[in-house]
């Protein structure tokens, strides 16, 4: 089942696992890597709707194991690859065998381990959002089954998940200065909004007649709005953390609701200034190997400050993100599209129930 491609949603990628490898590289403006977390979440929400929405749609049913498969085929063999990357670093340079780190990040249980104990997984310690995000996609095709019996349009749909959406960011906003800050930002239910407000906004595309918005909305959204966003978001990561109690109230909301109106942009407009730059070629690149990228840089950066502690930060940068780029690209090239192909096998085919 083919759904429409958007190059310049590769790019956003791109500009997310950015925010994320400068932020870890310790670049002074980015304050929090948090940002690029969020643009991700956002876009998972989106994309992961769009698909179980249109199977729905054309089939009359979703098939979960389908939907799993696929998942799986996905996520897991990089996932997998940079766990015995990580087994051979650490047993390399820290003379151990991360056991327990490994068994966090391979079953998607590393937010709770940082939830609920502080358990910090170093070399794996980005696995939070991986474990996030596949505990949402274990509870969403439910979600939308649901939804889809409901026979609601997907206006009326997409209201349902931005109220679900400030309901969950209404009880996280109550539980600041209660929970502590790691229960805050690493726990299912206080970041499944972010997730949400994606999924709404996929409903309200499949709203809009023939997918695109009109033509004074797209205007203002592509020229103004959407710009305006970006620039918004790039300002939170240089002035807050993502410990500040300011994002637990409201941060969060702003930083979706940012996100969501840039892929908005992207894929409803048709006056953006944000879609030509992001849909360049190696902007487009960047974002088809982010995933892998995203899973290998923070081993590497473990890796290279073990052994160049002493080197400038910008000699320190300038062999972290190149090697971390050939590892993706080989891990892409090498292992990923093997199983990605495979994915054809798990569609649901026309009026299956």
């Amino acid at each position: 089942m083919k759904h429409t491609y958007y190059p310049s949603l590769d790019g956003l990628r791109t500009v997310a696992v950015g925010i994320v490898m400068c932020a870890h590289g310790g670049v002074p403006w980015f304050r929090s890597g948090g940002v690029g977390v969020d643009i991700f979440f956002v876009l998972s929400g989106f994309l992961i709707t769009t698909i179980l929405s249109t199977e729905s749609a054309r089939t009359g049913s979703i098939s979960f194991r389908n939907f799993y498969a696929r998942r799986m085929l996905r996520l897991a063999p990089a996932l997998l690859l940079t766990g015995a990357f990580v087994a051979a670093g650490m047993g390399w340079l820290e003379r151990r065998f991360p056991a327990t780190e490994l068994a966090f990040a391979l079953s998607y249980t590393a937010n709770w381990a940082l939830a609920f104990y502080n358990y910090q997984l170093t070399w794996l310690n980005h696995c939070w959002s991986l474990a996030v995000e596949e505990q949402f996609y274990l509870l969403w095709p439910l979600v939308i089954v649901l939804l889809e019996r409901t026979g609601r349009s997907p206006a009326a749909k997409a209201r349902l998940l931005i109220i679900g959406a400030l309901l969950i960011a209404l009880y996280r906003a109550s539980r600041v200065g209660i929970y502590p800050n790691e229960r805050i930002n690493f726990g299912l239910d206080t970041r499944m909004d972010t997730l949400m407000t994606g999924a709404a906004l996929a409903y309200f595309v499949q709203s809009l007649p023939g997918g695109r918005l009109p033509d004074a909305a797209s205007r203002a959204l592509g020229r103004w709005l959407a710009p305006l966003a970006l620039a918004g978001l790039l300002l939170v990561i240089h002035t807050v953390t993502w410990y500040s109690p300011w994002m637990g109230w409201i941060g969060y909301v702003l930083v979706a609701g940012a996100a969501m109106l840039v892929i908005a942009d992207l894929v409803a407009g048709a006056h953006s200034r944000l879609a030509r730059p992001l849909a360049w070629g190696p902007m487009v690149f960047i974002g088809k190997i982010s995933y892998g990228l995203y899973l290998v840089h923070l081993p590497v950066y473990y890796m290279v400050e073990k052994l160049i502690p002493a080197a400038p930060l910008l000699v320190r940068l300038g062999v972290k993100v190149p090697v971390s780029v050939l590892l993706a690209v080989a891990s892409y090239y090498l292992v990923e599209r093997r199983f990605l192909r495979m994915k054809s096998r798990f569609e649901t085919p026309a009026g299956a129930r």
